[in-house]
């Protein structure tokens, strides 16, 4: 074989694994979104999440979803869309089976998945305003954490929140807190349903890209205390969820000395046998049979007699009309 095909083959073992493998991604500019990397989206969240559980989007309505079906956590930021029937009876299911939903509202859109289910507890439609604040009034900050989400956390800083109605609360802004009269109110309330739970965040932007300076640690926590398995991140219930851009990252990859010699060695044996001709056709020679027909007969043949029968054979006439006289 030429060997410019080996130097061809070791050259494109090499090439393989350095290519740079294609990867498809997609952003959106849609608040609240996991694809959406600006100030006003969640992918910073979304990177801790994956950091520490498996992450998954949801793009469909729950019934096409198949919710019911998920084990884990389905987490609820922000949406715009009403929620029907259907995909609360998935919910629901998803509930009773021991999962936990996390519904991050400000203004009430998700009021309609609660009222579905049945739960008393609403998201008020007006923003809580306070006296302790970080930017102004309208960024108020909760001091009332639990142990199990307070580690590491001295405040929890939110941008301007909603309140958390007829529930019990869990993290609470101060009593000076102002939202059509003053007083104490709820941020986040978690309540059981079936064999799972659901937790109320009344301030999804609290976890946006701009806020994770400051609410980093709170998120870890968050994530820990929401449990494991697989995270869900609901898209569906968006109405300008827009991926502008949906393109492919390249990955580089890099080929050590190591590697690229294995690659050499085994272009190099291949070549050994078929030089070698391994790879040849094997032919199988049979014997080839002897001229002399008389060499491998017992003693007792006579070879002189057997000769002369078989010029008989060979002239005809004379085997026939010996054939004759002995049936006679």
């Amino acid at each position: 074989m030429n060997p410019l095909v080996y130097v061809f083959l070791a050259a494109l073992g090499i090439s393989m694994l350095v290519f740079p493998i294609a990867v498809p991604v997609f952003r959106s500019s849609s608040d609240l979104s996991i694809f959406n990397t600006n100030w006003n989206g969640l992918s910073e969240f979304a990177r801790l999440t994956a950091e520490r559980r498996d992450l998954s989007p949801i793009f469909y309505p729950y019934n096409l979803a198949r919710v019911s079906e998920l084990k884990g956590v389905l987490l609820i930021f922000a949406p715009d869309i009403d929620f029907s029937q259907a995909e609360a009876e998935e919910v629901k299911k998803f509930l009773e089976n021991g999962g936990t939903v996390f519904i991050a509202d400000d203004f009430g859109t998700a009021n309609s998945l609660l009222e579905k289910l049945g739960i008393g507890a609403r998201f008020s439609d007006g923003s809580v305003k306070d006296i302790f604040y970080t930017k102004n009034e309208k960024f108020p900050v909760a001091i009332r954490i639990p142990p199990g989400l307070s580690k590491n956390v001295s405040v929890l800083k939110l941008n301007v929140p909603s309140a958390v109605l007829a529930a019990e609360g869990d993290i609470f802004t101060s009593r000076a807190a102002y939202a059509g009269k003053m007083g104490e109110y709820a941020v986040m309330a978690e309540l059981k349903y079936g064999n799972g739970r659901i937790v109320l965040f009344s301030d999804p932007s609290a976890f946006m890209n701009e806020m994770m300076g400051e609410n980093r640690n709170f998120s870890i926590n968050l994530i820990d205390y929401l449990g494991t398995g697989t995270f869900y991140f609901d898209e569906a219930h968006r109405s300008d969820f827009n991926p502008y851009s949906t393109g492919t990252v390249y990955l580089h990859r890099e080929l050590d000395r190591n590697t690229a010699f294995q690659v050499v060695l085994a272009v190099a044996v291949l070549a050994i046998l078929i030089e070698s001709g391994a790879f040849r056709r094997t032919r199988i020679r049979l014997p080839r049979r002897s001229k002399n027909i008389f060499e491998n007969l017992p003693d007792w043949v006579d070879r002189e007699k057997l000769e002369i029968m078989l010029e008989q054979i060979k002239a005809g006439s004379r085997l026939r009309n010996h054939g004759r006289k002995a049936v006679r």
